[in-house]
């Protein structure tokens, strides 16, 4: 193998590197308490919902029409590694895993993508 070729391996490898240290650790601690969001999906469907992570891992959701109707729920458990949240929850006796990038956490937004693509953002509601 020639010299370039092996410098070419070289920066790409430290390129990877820093991209991966790069990627923001957030503060899991933070996702304790409630939240509340709202979504439009690109098909016209509306969804809210009103979560809550409790410092034990548990954690319990409930979505909301357009015009403030529950029209269902979710409880569970998640976990947080400072850049992905993982949940594991029970939705009218099925089980269910979703996991979300943390694009940021804050006291007072978390804003979250889905590995299917949307971007969310909750508040503190409390």
């Amino acid at each position: 193998m020639n010299n370039s070729v092996k410098s070419l391996f070289v920066a790409l490898a430290l390129l990877a590197a820093s991209q991966v240290q790069a990627q923001a650790m957030h503060d899991c601690s933070l996702l304790v308490g409630s939240w509340d969001g709202e979504y439009v999906y690109e098909n016209g469907s509306y969804s809210s919902w009103s979560a809550r992570y409790f410092e034990s891992g548990e954690l319990g959701i409930s979505f909301y029409d357009e015009q403030g109707n529950e029209v269902g729920s979710q409880t569970g458990l998640w976990q947080c590694d400072g850049v992905w949240v993982t949940s594991q929850v029970e939705e009218n006796g099925e089980w269910f895993e979703y996991k979300y990038r943390i694009r940021n956490l804050s006291e007072q937004e978390y804003v979250y993508e889905s590995v299917f693509g949307p971007v969310f953002t909750s508040v503190r509601a409390d």
